[in-house]
């Protein structure tokens, strides 16, 4: 028997909190992901653009969501020349 949710991370969240918290962290990631790819970056040069280790812009690659928090992401995709704006709405 399946369970149904209507996001991914509600799976693997504890609270619906957890869930919003863990789906921001992977649409940052896959901006960094698309932008490392655009700039056609292997890992080691995007280690190098971004000041991270090779391991860590493994983690970026694989989609390891829980190995990052919000703040330093964003502050790759700063150190990535972009700046990362929210956008609130009613649920």
């Amino acid at each position: 028997m399946y369970t149904e949710v209507s996001n991914v991370w509600e799976s693997q969240a504890s609270s619906p909190e957890e869930a919003l918290a863990l789906q921001a962290r992977a649409d940052l990631m896959i901006n960094l992901r698309e932008i490392i790819h655009k700039n056609g970056w292997n890992q080691k040069e995007a280690a190098i653009h971004l000041g991270i280790t090779q391991n860590r812009v493994s983690y970026i690659s694989t989609g390891q969501v829980s190995k990052f928090t919000t703040d330093k992401l964003i502050g790759l995709l700063s150190k990535a020349g972009y700046k990362v704006s929210l956008t609130v709405r009613a649920a």
